[in-house]
């Protein structure tokens, strides 16, 4: 069998901006896009808030950010509606400020 070296080989005929472009666009293979939510998901995802509001409970939240996808946990202490911010307090963090809508999901922990 053929043992290739795959872009080793190619490396020397590259000019830098090339390798620069080729790395660009192996790290945005892994970018994801904005989640769009339906009427489901953003009830069952009030449903979970008014909960964890009432019983103060800590809650698993799935955001967006800088095209990834981030989790955290915390007890919910506010949801402004007018400013589209929910805020976690997180025992070793302190505040945590996450705008709902970068928000994919949220699950009782």
């Amino acid at each position: 069998m053929i043992q290739d070296r795959g872009h080793k080989k190619w490396t020397a005929l590259m000019l830098p901006e090339h390798k620069d472009r080729l790395q660009q666009w192996a790290l945005s293979q892994e970018d994801v896009s904005q989640p769009v939510l339906d009427e489901d998901q953003l009830q069952s995802i009030n449903e979970v808030l008014s909960i964890s509001l009432e019983e103060r409970r800590t809650v698993e939240v799935i955001y967006y950010d800088q095209k990834q996808y981030k989790s955290t946990c915390g007890q919910v202490k506010r949801c402004d509606l007018l400013s589209g911010i929910l805020v976690l307090e997180q025992p070793e963090l302190g505040w945590v400020h996450i705008t709902l809508k970068n928000i994919k999901d949220i699950r009782l922990a």
